[in-house]
């Protein structure tokens, strides 16, 4: 993969987020689904601690939101906050600075990957760690280097009752997805160096395999959201298209919009112009979907009665 370097790559995000409505699609979700969640998880006495942990937590704004429906069903709350970016965590502080429910919340921030955590840095290494009612990876399996062991070692972290919760961009109803497949087919005959890679982008039936492999319960559902790629079909590119396109084509296409020789730059925007929908405000937007995964560790007495022990 030709990857961007770390300060475009953030921003070339920043700007998908910002020209998508995969934020407030979530946070509407969360707002609808989430209190089920909360009622699910397994609890002792009122005044047990609850244990969140949010993997990939980048600026906090799934966490805070989650965090302050916690609040109204529970007493003593603890999270801690795992991402790699400096100034994500920055962001997520100010997020709770600002937020008068979570001074009801102790939470912890760790600076470093998944894997890190995973593997015994910080709390993690500590034998009397507790472990966890509830721990989200939202949007963040595509960075890690095995998705299978991520999955795993997060589920043994969890409580017998708690809830691993996963978001990740389906195959399905997703119109960048098409674009690139079709994409790929139209390229011009070029010397094996300027070749685009293909998609290996990792999508939700990847972490479905991963979790029939494992055996582990779970429930599935689809979200669909836009995004308004105008920007980029503008005859004089503005930067904030070129920022798009770069993240769309490095998650799309492993590399940058920019590494595209001409004719396939001109082939890969032909591809999304048949993509697009126009809007009437005048905006060119595509149709995308993630899948939500939730997770369920089954308690000891309910893999005893599976397992025919009474």
């Amino acid at each position: 993969m030709r990857t961007l370097k770390e300060h475009r790559y953030h921003r070339s995000l920043d700007e998908f987020l910002m020209r998508c409505d995969q934020e407030p699609v979530m946070l509407k979700w969360i707002r609808g689904n989430f209190g089920r969640i909360l009622e699910m998880l397994p609890t002792t006495s009122p005044d047990e601690t609850i244990r969140f942990i949010g993997v990939g937590c980048g600026n906090g704004i799934m966490d805070v939101e989650m965090l302050k429906m916690a609040t109204k069903h529970f007493r003593h709350l603890h999270n801690i906050g795992i991402d790699p970016n400096h100034e994500a965590l920055a962001g997520f502080k100010d997020r709770v600075r600002k937020e008068p429910a979570m001074n009801k919340v102790n939470i912890e921030w760790i600076l470093g990957t998944a894997e890190r955590f995973n593997c015994g840095s910080g709390l993690a290494m500590r034998k009397d760690t507790p472990k966890s009612h509830l721990i989200h990876m939202l949007h963040m399996l595509y960075h890690v280097k095995s998705m299978e062991g991520a999955i795993q070692k997060y589920y043994n972290m969890l409580l017998d009752g708690g809830v691993l919760l996963i978001t990740l961009a389906s195959r399905v109803n997703n119109q960048l997805y098409n674009t690139f497949k079709k994409f790929e087919t139209l390229q011009s005959n070029q010397t094996k160096s300027s070749q685009v890679e293909r998609n290996d982008k990792r999508y939700s039936d990847d972490v479905i395999t991963v979790l029939d492999k494992l055996d582990f319960h779970y429930t599935m559902e689809s979200v669909e959201y836009r995004l308004d790629i105008s920007g980029c079909l503008e005859k004089e590119m503005t930067e904030g298209g070129k920022l798009l396109l770069d993240f769309v084509c490095l998650t799309n296409a492993a590399r940058s919009y920019e590494t595209l020789s001409e004719e396939n730059q001109r082939t890969l925007i032909e591809c999304l112009k048949d993509s697009c929908s126009s809007t009437d405000d005048g905006k060119n937007h595509v149709k995308l979907s993630f899948d939500i995964i939730t997770v369920v560790k089954p308690s000891c007495g309910a893999e005893k009665q599976a397992n025919g022990v009474k």
